[in-house]
């Protein structure tokens, strides 16, 4: 077992430095898809309720907060604070956006998903030939 194990973490410190040192996380790429997506108007609290309504699995907020601090230290996003509002009690939002970093590093992730995805059309239609019956 701890052969696999350090053998897992050689590879992946091999991949890792051929990616120039910085690798997405299945949740980064998520949550960074979803500040692209909300268009600046993304905060804390609206990136954890549009993930939660698209993910089975339930995420805590505060771990989308340390993603996103993550993302901005990084250099793939960009945190910026709002006005301040009556209803938060005079407190301002902090809103995130995608940098151009941010959004390379997202072509990057869609190209390899891509190529590792090639063929899985198939795959997944005899899948779905195999429920049905």
């Amino acid at each position: 077992m701890a052969c696999i194990f350090i053998y897992t973490f050689v590879i992946y410190e091999r991949f890792k430095k051929h990616r120039g040192g910085a690798m997405l996380t299945k949740l980064e790429e998520q949550i960074l898809m979803t500040v692209w997506k909300l268009e600046g108007k993304g905060y804390g609290v609206s990136v954890f309720q549009y993930l939660n309504e698209m993910n089975e699995k339930r995420i805590t907020l505060g771990v989308v907060y340390d993603i996103l601090e993550r993302l901005c230290k990084k250099g793939w996003v960009k945190a910026h604070f709002g006005e301040p509002t009556p209803v938060r009690g005079g407190m301002r939002k902090k809103y995130y956006t995608v940098t151009k970093r941010g959004i390379e590093e997202l072509v990057k992730e869609r190209k390899i998903y891509e190529k590792i995805m090639e063929g899985f059309d198939s795959l997944f239609q005899q899948h779905k030939k195999l429920k049905k019956s």
